[in-house]
């Protein structure tokens, strides 16, 4: 099962980027060749009904839609609003750790990583850096995050840092540097072990490194590499996203051959494969793919003999990201930017978590707890939810 992951969310063919109160889409950056392989919105629509057809061709199950909330467990919830009025922060919580919540401020000049305490409702610095901090995510005793240097003519150089929270003993786990529109690695996590995608890019080709951390061992394994060829004609195999879990490993993909760009959405063991454009988010159970798009959040089945299910959003254009399994069968997920809803797989229902606000972060999971914020003007709250045991 997913451990959790970060909750600043930026994904795929759309970004989407959740930082002090506001969100913003724009491109995924691809190396030299993605502005010619852009799908257009009619090749959009058509791979999305196709994700929402099973393989028996037969049209997707509509989730009932329930108006009244759900309960997950006792909630306590604190209020922040003073203490983030005095920082340029992101509202999401980033990992929390016991009685720990990580956060950090982006200044101008340097990026400062917080945590505040629930207990003595104490708020300290933890690590301070002259760096950019993009994302920050945590599992176990570790925290870890991604530095990236200021922009040169060569490329942004950037770093994979650790925080062992028990000690306060900071290390680099990795260094690169991101050349030809290529992107610094985002850091996923899972209970045994921390992953991300390398790109080392020259002229002639792109070359994505998928690579293992294990926090047992401490030793970095390259896990597999795909070398996109550039040129006239590109030709290979470039890698947007993935998302690492206890179940295994999904990666988010474009296959070009002789200049043609498919984008596919499949496991590193080959065990689901599926063309797929317009993602904006996706996470997996050890039963499902959930996959999150504009309108629409979809669940197929993995090795079941079910009919793939869907769950309408509010409107066509509102996007649904932040997904979290809490078993095989029951997730959350944020719709637009306002709402957690509550997905029940087995009860075919969708009903939910919070009400309809003016801003919601997405949600983390981490130890049987759910933590997400919300923000109402100048109120700015944290939720911690003691999940009820499930399935």
């Amino acid at each position: 099962m997913k451990l959790h992951r970060f909750a600043s969310v930026f994904f795929l063919s759309t970004i989407v980027w959740t930082t002090a109160g506001c969100t913003m889409m724009e491109e995924q950056a691809t190396p030299r060749v993605a502005q010619k392989n852009i799908a257009s919105p009619e090749q959009v629509n058509t791979s999305l009904k196709k994700a929402t057809t099973d393989s028996n061709n037969q049209q997707a199950i509509e989730l009932e839609k329930q108006t009244k909330r759900v309960t997950l467990g006792q909630t306590k919830t604190y209020d922040l609003s003073s203490l983030l009025s005095k920082h340029r922060v992101s509202i999401d919580p980033q990992y929390f750790y016991q009685n720990q919540i990580f956060y950090f401020d982006l200044q101008e000049n340097k990026s400062v990583i917080y945590t505040y305490d629930t207990k003595r409702q104490h708020n300290k610095i933890v690590h301070a850096t002259k760096n950019a901090i993009p994302m920050m995510t945590g599992t176990g005793e570790f925290l870890l995050w991604v530095e990236t240097e200021q922009p040169t003519k060569t490329g942004v150089k950037w770093s994979i840092r650790q925080l062992r929270i028990t000690t306060n003993q900071v290390t680099t786990l990795d260094t690169g540097e991101s050349r030809f529109d290529t992107s610094p690695p985002r850091i996923d996590v899972t209970s045994t072990r921390v992953s991300w995608i390398t790109q080392e890019a020259t002229a002639q080709k792109t070359v994505s490194t998928l690579k293992s951390y294990s926090l047992k061992t401490g030793k970095i394994t390259p896990l597999q590499s795909f070398i996109l060829k550039t040129g006239k004609v590109q030709d290979g195999l470039f890698t947007y996203e993935h998302r690492d879990s206890d179940d295994g490993v999904t990666l988010y993909t474009s296959h070009f051959n002789n200049g043609k760009n498919v984008r596919v959405l499949e496991t590193l063991d080959g065990a689901y494969k599926k063309e797929m454009s317009g993602l904006i988010d996706f996470s997996r159970s050890g039963t499902y793919f959930a996959l999150g798009t504009e309108g629409d959040a979809i669940f197929q089945p993995i090795g079941l003999d079910e009919k793939t299910l869907n769950y309408s959003a509010s409107s066509a254009q509102t996007l649904i990201n932040g997904i979290q399994f809490l078993s095989n069968t029951q997730i959350v997920f944020r719709e637009g930017i306002n709402q957690l809803m509550y997905a029940d797989l087995k009860a075919k229902t969708v009903a939910p978590l919070t009400d309809f606000e003016e801003l919601v972060s997405v949600p983390l999971l981490q130890d049987g707890k759910l933590t997400y914020s919300i923000t109402n003007g100048k109120k700015s709250t944290l939720h911690v939810v003691k999940l009820l045991p499930s399935d």
